[in-house]
């Protein structure tokens, strides 16, 4: 299977009890014997476990991208057979150490043991060992990263953008958007299910005529426009954007889809 995460830890993520950056995490390597499940919550799920977890150095979390130092195991004595890995945060006791990622392709992985240490290295592409984007903004998936955001307890608003907003431009707070289109509305009946992030529609009532709604931001309110961070930009699958506002109503309608406002499982 592809390389996922596990909706457990991702809920922990998006409540900010997980900081990518600062927490204790560590790899641990399965055997064949392992099967993911997206119910598997903590360390103790996992079964069997070869050699000795290996703990996650030089962490680094920059513009929504996690990555540290490759990893390498101790010698692993001869019979067994190392097949996939799983990162999660250690608290000490493996029945409240949250699972975060699993990874079924490693370079160097499938590996009989020998003997020897097996070093395998993370991605070099661009997404590094995981990646907050699209809608996600840099900044924001990196708040995220860092438990800088709670999305069940903190205030969240969503702002309507104009069709003309430059989304190839660099944003952190609300200040930094530019125009914004009528009022701001916070985010009711929020939910985090498996990793998924729903809310109520939003109602953000009348938008005056020569108004041209394209997209919306999604932010944590503070005391002002320019402490509000920015979270993502939203300017897909969000049904009727753009149009043309002539002075009537526009209620936003989050997708029906298991994806719902986002999802931080892999499709």
């Amino acid at each position: 299977m592809p390389n996922t995460s596990y909706p457990k830890g991702m809920e922990k993520l998006l409540s900010a009890q997980i900081n990518l950056l600062n927490d204790d995490l560590r790899v641990a390597l399965l055997p064949p014997t392992y099967t993911y499940s997206n119910t598997h919550e903590f360390l103790s799920n996992l079964g069997t476990r070869i050699g000795t977890d290996m703990v996650l150095a030089n962490k680094d979390v920059t513009g929504g991208v996690f990555d540290a130092d490759d990893v390498a195991t101790d010698p692993l004595p001869p019979g067994n057979t190392a097949k996939s890995v799983a990162i999660y945060k250690n608290t000490g006791n493996a029945s409240t150490s949250p699972l975060l990622f699993f990874f079924d392709t490693v370079t160097g992985l499938p590996m009989a043991t020998n003997g020897g240490a097996i070093n395998f290295p993370w991605s070099d592409g661009p997404d590094k060992i995981a990646v907050l984007d699209g809608p996600f903004i840099p900044l924001g998936g990196e708040l995220v990263m860092k438990a800088g955001v709670n999305f069940l307890t903190d205030t969240l608003k969503v702002a309507m953008l104009p069709a003309t907003f430059d989304h190839e431009g660099t944003y952190q707070s609300l200040a930094d958007l530019g125009e914004i289109i009528g009022t701001p509305v916070e985010l009711t009946g929020k939910s985090i299910t498996g990793g998924v992030f729903d809310a109520a529609d939003v109602d953000f009532g009348t938008v005056p005529a020569g108004k041209s709604p394209g997209s919306v931001a999604l932010f944590r309110q503070e005391a002002d426009a320019a402490t509000s961070p920015v979270l993502q930009i939203i300017k897909d699958d969000i049904m009727g954007l753009p149009f043309a506002g002539n002075g009537g109503g526009f209620k936003l309608r989050w997708s029906d889809g298991n994806a719902k406002i986002f999802s931080l499982i892999p499709a």
